[in-house]
This record gives structure tokens, C-alpha cells and sequence, in this order.
């Protein structure tokens, strides 16, 4: 299906790309696209679970879903992903797939079966996500982790929200454990996740 973005994807240069430099032949979109990973031949609920998936959104937003291989994390078939922000969703039915997308095309994400957002360390993930189920906050930049470091096993982030009420922050600690939640057999075993270990609001510092 990625027939068509580059005249020849083997002449990409790679290296200018990384420096933000758009190819000619590049097609460039204004609007949402969303990744659903049917990658079989790696793990079998990719492709049992993923595309099916794949061409049900598809239907619903022509052009805006492409079938991919791996997106990272087999075990949540069937994976969604969203750009360009990269954020992921796993163990999606076809009408939490819908819902999803379309918060995403307004701006917003859906708590439910959200995984994350690429690119950012995973216990700051779970501090956004646990600040956003605290707050209510949807929208896609309306929660951010400012900063964080580590006391021993936990980590402790301070999360920045946005809302219409204002501006506020977040003292969000959490802890390592894991957890079992297979796409099915052949992809059972223990997951490594985060859990809330402490949310606290932070009082602004007076002038």
C-alpha cells in the first residue's frame, strides 16, 4: 500500500530527510493518517485481528488508513497508531477504532485502550495518561510532562495540563510492575507496565 509516496523509494536520501528536508517526490498530506499493523508474518494476531480492522476504518475514512508491518507491541492486537503525533491504541474493536480516529480528527484522545505517545520514555507516558484520567483533559497537547527524574524504582514527573479552566500542574509519581493481558495464546506472558503510585496537585509559586 505505500506504493506512490516516493517515485522510487530507493533513491530516498535518508539523511536529508532527517534533517527536515522534504524529497520532491514526496507526497505531502494535511490531514490525519492512521496505521493499523497487519504484519502476520511476525505474530498472527496482527494480521487475524489487524486487518479486518484495517479495512473497516478504511471504509470509513477513504485514504486516510494504511495497512503497515510492525508498530511495536504484538501483544495488543489489533494496534492503531495516529500521525503525526504517534499516538498508539491497542486491543481495538472495530468501533473503538472509529471512535478513536475520529476524536483524533477533532483533536482529542480517547482514554480507552490508549497505549501512548512515540517518542517519549514509557513511566512519562503512564504520567500523562494517569494526569488525563485525573483531569479529564482530551485534547492531543493538553497534557505534557515538563520534567522528571528518578527516587529508586519510581519516577516522579511534574505534568503540565491545559484546559479551559487554566493552566495547572502535577506532581505525578509512578512505579514499575507488570501485568497479563494477551491478544491470545500465542502472545501470553507478562507485560511490563506502570502503576499510580502518587498525584498531587502543585500550587503555582507566587510573585
Amino acid at each position: 500500500m505505500a506504493e506512490g509516496f516516493f517515485e522510487n523509494p530507493n533513491d530516498l536520501d535518508l539523511d536529508a530527510l532527517g534533517h527536515g528536508v522534504v524529497p520532491e517526490s514526496c507526497i505531502l498530506v494535511d490531514k490525519p493518517v492512521f496505521l493499523v499493523c497487519t504484519h502476520g508474518k511476525r505474530n498472527a494476531c496482527c494480521a487475524r485481528l489487524g486487518l479486518p480492522l484495517a479495512r473497516h476504518l478504511a471504509a470509513s475514512l477513504p485514504g486516510e488508513v494504511w495497512e503497515t508491518t510492525h508498530v511495536g507491541g504484538d501483544r495488543y492486537a489489533a494496534n492503531l497508531v495516529c500521525l503525526p503525533h504517534g499516538l498508539y491504541y491497542g486491543s481495538m474493536s472495530q468501533a473503538a477504532a472509529i471512535a478513536a480516529a475520529h476524536a483524533y480528527r477533532r483533536g482529542e484522545v480517547v482514554l480507552d485502550r490508549f497505549r501512548g505517545r512515540a517518542g517519549i520514555p514509557e513511566p512519562l507516558q503512564a504520567a500523562e495518561h494517569f494526569t488525563r484520567v485525573h483531569t479529564g483533559e482530551l485534547s492531543v497537547d493538553g497534557v505534557a510532562v515538563e520534567s522528571s527524574w528518578a527516587e529508586g524504582d519510581a519516577t516522579v514527573c511534574v505534568v503540565r495540563c491545559t484546559s479551559q479552566r487554566g493552566l495547572s500542574r502535577f506532581r505525578v509519581v509512578v512505579d514499575p510492575t507488570v501485568f497479563s493481558a494477551p491478544c491470545g495464546e500465542t502472545c501470553a506472558e507478562a507485560i511490563s507496565t506502570y502503576r499510580l503510585a502518587g498525584l498531587s496537585p502543585l500550587m503555582p509559586v507566587s510573585t
